[in-house]
Order: C-alpha cells, then sequence, then structure tokens
C-alpha cells in the first residue's frame, strides 16, 4: 500500500477525479461507514433523518402558515412546499458539514496511507444525499395528503441530488481548508450557513417579497434547487430552465473550485492533522 508523501506536486483536477474513481470501492465502503456509525447506537436508527425535518416542518408550519403562505394557491400547497424547503436546506447545510468535518476525521488514515482526502468529503455529501433520500417517504406522504401527485417529473430527482452532491462536496473542501487552518473558522462558517438558511425561500415564497429582494434571493443557488425541487416533487412551484442552467453552473464551478483549491493547499494541510 502506498505511502502518503506530503511533498507531492498537487494534482490536477481532472486527475483528482479519476483517484476517485479508481478507489470507488473505498468510498462505498466509508459511505457505509459513516451511515452505520452515526446510526448504530440510536433507537430509532435511520429514522432519526426522518424526525428531523418532520419536527422542523411541524413547527414552522404551525408559526408560519398564517403569514407566509401569501403568494401561494392556498394552505394545502404550504405544507408541501414547506418541507420540501426544509429537506433541501438540510440537505445542503448537513452535506457541507460532513464534507468539512469529514477530513479531519479521517486524519489517522490520511496520515498513514495514500488516499485522496476528497474521498472522504465525498462520502459525508452522499452520506447526507440518503438522508435526504429517505426524508422524501413523508414528503411524498404529504404530497398525497395535500391531493397533489407525483409525475414523470419526478425523475428529475436524480440530476438534483447529483448537481446539490457537486455544490456540497466543494464547499465542503474549501471550508475543510478553513476548519483546518483557523480555530474560530468553524463558527464563523456555522454563522454563515445559518444566513444563508434564511436567505433560502424556505418558508416564504418570493412573491411575498419586494423587488430589490427578490433579486437577492434569487441570486441564491439553493431557490433554483427549491424550485425545481418543488416542481418535480409535487408540483409546488415553477421550476424553469434558467434554474436548471443556473444550478448546474454553480454547482459544477464550485465543485471543480473545491478540487483545485484543496489540490493546493493539502500538501502542507496534511500536516495540520
Amino acid at each position: 500500500m502506498q505511502v502518503y508523501d506530503s511533498a507531492e506536486r498537487q494534482i490536477p483536477v481532472l486527475f483528482q477525479l479519476k483517484e476517485i474513481y479508481r478507489n470507488r470501492a473505498l468510498l462505498r465502503i466509508l459511505i457505509v461507514r459513516d451511515l452505520t456509525v452515526r446510526y448504530k447506537r440510536s433507537v430509532l436508527g435511520v429514522g432519526w433523518s426522518l424526525l428531523n425535518p418532520i419536527l422542523t416542518t411541524t413547527v414552522m408550519f404551525y408559526v408560519f402558515n398564517t403569514v407566509f403562505m401569501r403568494g401561494l394557491d392556498n394552505r394545502e400547497t404550504f405544507l408541501p412546499y414547506l418541507f420540501a424547503g426544509v429537506l433541501m436546506s438540510t440537505f445542503f447545510t448537513q452535506g457541507v458539514n460532513f464534507a468539512a468535518d469529514a477530513i479531519s476525521g479521517g486524519a489517522g488514515l490520511l496520515n498513514k496511507v495514500y488516499v485522496r482526502p476528497e474521498i472522504f468529503a465525498l462520502s459525508g455529501t452522499i452520506s447526507s444525499a440518503i438522508n435526504f433520500i429517505f426524508g422524501l417517504i413523508p414528503l411524498t406522504l404529504v404530497v398525497f395528503v395535500m391531493g397533489k401527485t407525483l409525475n414523470a417529473r419526478a425523475f428529475l430527482i436524480i440530476p438534483i441530488i447529483f448537481f446539490m452532491i457537486l455544490l456540497t462536496t466543494g464547499f465542503g473542501l474549501m471550508f475543510a481548508i478553513a476548519y483546518l487552518e483557523f480555530d474560530d473558522a468553524r463558527h464563523l462558517i456555522q454563522v454563515l450557513l445559518m444566513l444563508l438558511t434564511y436567505m433560502t425561500p424556505v418558508f416564504y415564497s418570493l412573491s411575498s417579497l419586494g423587488p430589490n429582494t427578490q433579486k437577492v434571493i434569487g441570486k441564491n443557488p439553493l431557490t433554483s434547487f427549491l424550485n425545481v425541487l418543488r416542481e418535480s416533487w409535487g408540483g409546488t412551484f415553477n421550476g424553469t430552465i434558467n434554474d436548471w442552467i443556473y444550478l448546474s453552473s454553480f454547482s459544477t464551478i464550485i465543485f471543480a473550485l473545491g478540487l483545485f483549491l484543496f489540490a493546493k493547499w493539502w500538501p502542507k494541510g496534511v500536516t495540520k492533522l
């Protein structure tokens, strides 16, 4: 087994992707390990991944349904609209945190054996994607109870998940650098993620905002993710081709940028693990 050499020249993005593919068996093992370790001592097991969005949605619906349903068709539309927003925002924040924490969590192996650390970050984001998929189960029940239906557009969930994995992995790699470089970076980034969540139309609609605020919120890539998710899973919003172009291009750029910056930083960063 090859020993890691911290003096090795940084690997271009394309080669990083090849290394991830070459070690796909390890990636599968890490994903299974992440899920097993996270839930093995839990009474509800994977049910915790369902309980969190359900409780969050319940509280938000109780508090906000008479205030933020303005701009939507009716009260029945608001619940699946809200649930989809909670699921997507949880997917994003959880995926970024899992990816960033996975680098320091794999320190024991990364210091001894040559393994591309990006694999650990990717395993974290895929684990969050699996939690998101489980969350689609109660969302589907809410959709049907509220008189909505699923159709062929539901298959759009596949590219939605794919591009969200790219986005969260890219940000996770960049945040992992900050975590290891600056002791207080973790607290600052958690605040930024919280602010970004409030800048995402999770429990309010864009039409309830002023025109200038709508422009700002519309630039948030999570807004485009939510638009297409709500269209594909229950039809509570009409996503556009511009949403798809924006979310796919933004996610790809962030993923490539995260790989590039991490590759440049990693030879000296490994010494800080």
